[in-house]
Formats: C-alpha cells, structure tokens, sequence
C-alpha cells in the first residue's frame, strides 16, 4: 500500500486509543518503513543498477524499516523512557506493518501477486528469524508506482484519503 493508505487505515487502527497519544508521531510511524528502505534501496539502485541491487544485501524495498526488530526496539525505548511520542511512533510502524503483510496474504489468496519476487512482507517481518536475506523486489521504481493500479493498493488509497478528508472535517468543525 501507499502512503494514504498507511495514514487513514492505520490512524484508524489506534482509533481506542488516539487521545492518549501524539497524533503526528503515530502518522509518521505509519509511513517510517517506506522512509528508511524505499531511500535504501531506490538509492542503491541508482548506484549500482536493479540486477546488482537484486543480489546484494538490501534486495528489495521492504529491509530493515519492515522488521519486527525496528518496531520491538522502538517500544522498548518508548517504555524504559516512558514515551508516549515513541509509543505513538512505534503504534503506527505496527499499523504499517500488520496493513503490509495483511494486504500480501490477501493479494496472494487472490491471485494478484505472486509468491517469488515480489515484497514478502511477512519474509522481511520476520527477518532475521526466517534468513538473513531480504526479499527481492520489483527491480524499479516506475515498476513499483504502477501498483497503484493494483484493486487492493487503489482501494487501499482512496479507503485512506477519504478517512484523512474525513478526519480532517471533523476537527475543522471542532474549532
């Protein structure tokens, strides 16, 4: 999914507990993931090219920001520090990544996405419990913006950008 859906989706996913913590950070962990590996891996694609990138370390656009090690080092930081910005933060990374393997499993029973390469998003949660190697991915980034017109990536968009529009409204209207 994109970024309005990893926004509006996963907002509403802490929707029970949205006044106890910072908004902003919960919205930046929804969309930190594509933050730190798309730069990572679209940047060593520019440098090296899509078939070297596809074999080195970082092989694909879900690596390090996807893996349940980022999100368990980021709640255990908000709790010795007793933080309820990094609580919001590791909140949202937790939306993105439950949206991101739910959405895989749901594209592969389907049939919209093959097993192989592709995102793996349960691989890169994972890892390095399943390997050391990340899943490969779509070897460039035009490839990975054509998703869009994928039906669970497209409604996954508009579902998010009208929750935003939604939530935007509503607390235009409370001032």
């Amino acid at each position: 999914m994109f970024i309005f859906g990893h926004l509006g989706i996963g907002s509403k996913m802490v929707y029970p507990w949205r006044k106890q913590i910072p908004r902003a950070a919960l919205l930046l962990g929804a969309v930190l993931p594509d933050l730190i590996d798309k730069p990572l891996y679209y940047g060593e694609v520019a440098l090296i090219g899509s078939a070297a990138a596809q074999q080195s370390f970082i092989s694909g656009s879900r690596t390090f920001g996807h893996t349940l090690l980022l999100l368990i080092v980021v709640a255990l930081i908000a709790a010795l520090r007793r933080s309820r910005t990094l609580a919001a933060l590791a909140l949202g990374i937790a939306t993105h990544d439950l949206i991101d393997v739910i959405g895989d499993q749901i594209q592969l029973s389907l049939g919209w996405m093959q097993l192989g390469p592709g995102p793996g998003g349960l691989q890169s949660f994972l890892w390095p419990l399943l390997g050391w190697r990340f899943p490969v991915s779509i070897s460039s980034l035009t490839g990975h913006l054509s998703q869009i017109l994928n039906p669970w990536i497209l409604f996954g968009e508009v579902a998010g950008l009208c929750i935003l529009m939604w939530d935007y409204r509503r607390r235009w209207l409370q001032r």
